[in-house]
Formats: C-alpha cells, sequence, structure tokens
C-alpha cells in the first residue's frame, strides 16, 4: 500500500501527489498548494507525471529527500 506523503517546500508551500483532473486513476502528477488556494503542477524532469500513485510518491520522496523537505 502507498501512503500519500504531503511534504511542506522552504516556502512553506505543501507539495503532494494528486490526481489531479484524472478520474480513472491513471494519471498521477507532482502538486503544490499554497495555504487557501488551488493546486498547481510541479515540473521538473525529476518529477515526470506517471500512471500509478506508487511511482508517482516515489519520485517526490527521492526529490523531498534532495530538497532537504520533511513530511507534514
Amino acid at each position: 500500500m502507498t501512503t500519500n506523503r504531503i511534504y511542506q517546500d522552504e516556502n512553506g508551500t505543501k507539495v503532494f501527489v494528486s490526481s489531479g483532473i484524472s478520474t480513472d486513476g491513471k494519471t498521477w502528477l507532482t502538486v503544490r498548494q499554497k495555504k487557501g488556494k488551488g493546486t498547481h503542477r510541479v515540473k521538473s524532469p525529476a518529477l515526470p507525471i506517471r500512471e500509478t500513485l506508487a511511482k508517482a510518491q516515489e519520485d517526490l520522496d527521492a526529490y523531498a529527500e534532495r530538497k532537504g523537505w520533511k513530511p507534514l
């Protein structure tokens, strides 16, 4: 089972994996969300759109570790 972890970046913005507007669960991407705002995709070669939550979360976990982000 994959745990969907939420991280906080250096600006206090939440970063997490989301299915975005996908309703079939086949598209997973990493997004940022400022307090009280909508989500925006994090565009990075290290965080491509994936077909599974598990793979997208694995990408984000590795990215967050490199950036020194801690899970909330």
